[in-house]
Formats: structure tokens, sequence, C-alpha cells
């Protein structure tokens, strides 16, 4: 389990209880029946993570964080704008004939500008920095470029980068316009986090900080019932977990102050008679009809294909002392790191090849064989320890749909 869990929670949360939804509004996303894909957002949502203390990847439930990582070395590493030289197929529905995406992500990162000290690229000029003037507050990469955007397939979502030295750290502040919470909220983490690791060991410096700033912060609303799901089953593990915990050396690991509010938390938790099982059930019973209209793209006349029904559905689940409950446990687990080491949790580590001392060195965990088929990469330079997913992760009851 990690950090980022509580992180991703108190993001999802606060969509939830206080998101603006634009059912009002004329929306381009459709779901896969045609359907308007209507969506729940806050804004300006500022996300922070401690790379030195984790690999901030979410186990809630399956993160592919091999093909994220694939996906980053496409951009930066390979500066490729064509999916042939991708070891997945996500970006596939967004390529010409040829494979092109047009001037979008790794063709912005491979555009060359001249500099008192040369001809550089976005991520040559960055390790430039990093390795010549590591004090230098301009370390700064953009990819929106209006005049180039009637070109791209599609318009960057993550779009700036900041880059900070502090005390032999690297610290990465990562701008994001728009995020799909649930289908990305842990991907594009993933991604940016391996990029500080990769570019501090090439550096000599240590990971430090990542700040990510995402604008427009969302929820679809078939997504609702699968959020709702996570948040539940996690509070529901947490309330398990508590009630099975030996509390009498909890005094001597603890300090006064660390054990009194833990205390005030366990009796607020494990004494209270919700075991959130209702809502649970109800909100997997809404992901099979999803799942069953995505698969076989039937038009269910209920709550499936009417947004306002939806967000009736999240408001009233909102408002019930199960989701209070579930929300008063996601928020201590955030505030409160020391509750994860009470309870015996793990953070997860992302681990590369020490060897590799070049940026463009790294070899991917995705590759492709003499057919052409995808494969786990057995050469690659990354592994992640401490990932948890199948202990804790949440089992959902259907494939989580993708609007386009």
């Amino acid at each position: 389990m990690s950090r980022a869990d509580w992180i991703y929670l108190t993001t999802t949360n606060k969509i939830l209880k206080s998101g603006i939804w634009d059912i009002n509004e004329k929306v381009r996303p459709k779901w896969s029946d045609g359907t308007s894909a209507h969506t729940a957002k806050v804004f300006a949502v500022n996300n922070v993570y401690d790379l030195e203390e984790e690999f901030p990847i979410v186990t809630l439930r399956y993160t592919n964080w091999k093909a994220a990582i694939d996906e980053i070395l496409w951009i930066w590493q390979l500066k490729s704008n064509n999916v042939k030289d991708l070891n997945s197929h996500i970006w596939d529905q967004w390529a010409d004939s040829n494979g092109s995406i047009g001037k979008a992500y790794g063709w912005q990162i491979g555009q060359k500008a001249i500099y008192k000290e040369g001809e550089f690229d976005q991520i040559e000029r960055v390790i430039w920095y990093l390795k010549n003037q590591p004090a230098f507050r301009s370390i700064v990469t953009e990819i929106f470029v209006h005049k180039d955007l009637h070109e791209m397939g599609l318009y960057p979502c993550v779009h700036g980068m900041q880059f900070d030295v502090t005390n032999g750290k690297l610290n990465l502040f990562l701008n994001q316009r728009s995020n799909d919470t649930l289908a990305a909220g842990s991907w594009n983490v993933v991604q940016y986090a391996a990029l500080v690791y990769m570019l501090a060991q090439v550096c000599n410096l240590k990971p430090g900080i990542l700040s990510h700033m995402i604008v427009n912060s969302h929820i679809y609303d078939r997504h609702i019932p699968y959020i709702i799901d996570l948040t539940l089953s996690r509070a529901k593990l947490i309330k398990e977990k508590l009630k099975n915990l030996d509390k009498n050396n909890l005094k001597n690991s603890l300090s006064k102050e660390e054990y009194e509010k833990f205390n005030v938390f366990y009796n607020n938790v494990v004494y209270n008679e919700i075991n959130f099982e209702f809502l649970i059930e109800q909100a997997r019973g809404i992901e099979e009809k999803i799942g069953k209209s995505e698969k076989n793209n039937i038009n269910e006349n209920d709550i499936i294909n009417e947004p306002i029904k939806l967000k009736e559905y999240c408001e009233n689940v909102i408002q019930t002392e199960d989701f209070k409950l579930a929300d008063y446990i996601v928020e201590n687990m955030f505030e409160n790191p020391t509750l994860e080491k009470i309870l015996g949790f793990t953070s997860p580590k992302l681990v590369l090849d020490t060897e590799v001392k070049d940026f463009y060195d790294f070899k991917s965990p995705k590759a492709k064989d003499n057919d052409g088929n995808i494969i786990d990469n057995k050469e690659t330079s990354f592994s992640v320890d401490n990932y948890n997913y199948e202990e804790y992760g949440v089992k959902l009851k259907s494939k989580v749909p993708v609007a386009e």
C-alpha cells in the first residue's frame, strides 16, 4: 500500500463532495454507445509526493507501470510521435494511417533551440542544466505550443515542467491541464516520478519532491460507482486492520501525542457499527451494468445512460454515514503517515539499474518480439518492489470504460 493511495482518494473524495458538474454544458467526449460523457470537476489540485520515501504508484487497483514508463521513454528518450515506436496501443486511436500523432509530445521534445552553449532539444537542455548549472531557476520544458496545436492528434494533457535542485535532490513541478482521475490518476504520476528517478541517477542527484498540479481534475459520470467502490472498500480494509490490531505495544513505540491521536482514530472507526457492505454492493451492481452496456453496446434506459441520475446517485451516497466514515478514514490516513506504519503497510519502491549513467541507456519494461507482439522486456532497467496490489487491491466488477 502506498501514500499515493491516500493522496488519490483525498482528490477523488473532494470531487465527489464538491465537484462542479457539466451536465448542462455541451461536451466533446462520448461513451462507446454514443452517450455524452459528462464530468464532475474541481479546479487546481496540487498533489505532492516525496520520491525519496516511496514510488507513488496507486495500489487501489492495478496500475500498468510497465506501459506507463514505456510511454514516458517513448516521449522523452525516443522523442517519437509515431505509435509504431510505442510498445502499447494507448495512442492508436489518435494516430494517422502512418502511425503519427502529429507535432505532439515526443516531436516537441525533440525540437532544437539555440543557446549560448550550443544547440539542444528540450531533454538535452534539462540534462545539461542539471549537470552544469543545477541552481538555475529556469530549467523549464513546455510542449503546449499553440502554433502547432492544429497538427496534433490530441492536445497535450501533461504539458509543462520545471525542475529544481535543492540540497542535492531533484524536485519537479508538473503542470497538467486535465486529468481523468479514475483512468489516469495514477498513470501520469508513475510516469513523471520515474522520469525524476532516471534524471536524478544520471545527473548524480537524489530524487526529491514531485509536485503535481492538475488544473481540471475530473471524474466521468459512469466512473462514479467505481470511485465509490474504491473509497469504501479501502475504508473497509482499514477498519478490519484496526480491529485485528494488537494495541498493547503501541504506547511504547509511539510518542504520547501520536498515541492519543491514534487512539481517537481507533475508537471512532472500530466502535462504529458501519460495515460499508450495502453501498459497496450497490456500487458494484452499477459497475456490472456499465460493463454489460460497454461490452454489448446495449442502450439500457436506466441510471447508466442518464448523467443526472448518476449525479443524484453520487449526491445520495456522500450524504450517508457510511461515506462520511470512509471520508474520515481517508483524511486521517492522508494526514498521519504514522498510521501506515502502525498498520504494517510497506511503501512501493522503484528500482533502477544502477549501471545506467546515460539517460539514453535506460531500457523499457516493455518490448516487441520478432513477430511484433508486445512482451515484458527481460533486459529492462526497471523493477518495482513492495507493490502489493494483489494483497490490498480492490477487485472491480467490470473494466473501467474510457470516454473518447
